[in-house]
């Protein structure tokens, strides 16, 4: 099975079967609270209770369909572990595009590559109220670039108490390149860290 076939099955998975069971449970939680009978209630709980489960196990199989086969230990495998553990707790699918040969860059531009990749995901995962991302990395013409997207609430002019994006920062200027935090078309934030390779 190709990566396009394995993303294909996995987002299906996940729009017709994973969001729909969570759904049903939490139906089933809010028709509790109107049931008077105590042996109802507890069947209708532990239905809810079975269907969150199986929505947990499917959802691992979404994430065993989207990682395929990368070496979890290399920078394509460690920046599609980062976004897809983003994606769980979003609730949602992101979309991973990778290009080039991301593999062979050298160790240390490599560990800085996912290193922004992760930063970049938890911001989205904490301050963002997103419910899309979706992650570029590309190694092409001397340069690597990764972009991180989301549909959120959009970047903050308020100064923050974190040193997240001030490292993302420092990384690509230390390396003679860019780092940009914008508003995303038609919502959302982008961010970009490109550098030469």
């Amino acid at each position: 099975m190709t990566e396009d076939e394995r993303a294909m099955v996995a987002a299906r998975l996940h729009d017709e079967l994973s969001s729909r069971l969570a759904a049903v449970a939490t139906r089933l939680d809010a028709l509790m609270v109107r049931v008077a009978d105590a042996d109802v209630q507890r069947v209708i709980g532990q239905a809810a209770a079975e269907l969150t489960e199986l929505t947990s196990g499917v959802r691992a199989i979404i994430v065993d369909l989207q990682r395929g086969d990368d070496d979890p230990t290399s920078v394509t495998g460690r920046i599609r572990g980062a976004a897809l553990t983003a994606g769980q707790r979003l609730g949602c699918t992101p979309r991973v595009t990778l290009e080039g040969d991301l593999d062979a860059l050298d160790g240390a531009l490599g560990d800085d590559l996912v290193a922004v990749a992760d930063e970049a995901l938890t911001n989205v995962v904490r301050h963002s109220y997103a419910g899309t991302v979706e992650l570029t990395a590309v190694a092409s013409g001397g340069r690597v670039t990764l972009e991180v997207r989301d549909d959120g609430v959009g970047p903050n002019e308020e100064p923050t108490s974190g040193t997240g994006l001030a490292a993302m920062r420092t990384s690509a200027e230390e390396r003679g390149g860019e780092f940009v935090i914008e508003p995303n078309d038609p919502m959302g934030t982008l961010v970009r860290w490109s550098v030469p390779a």
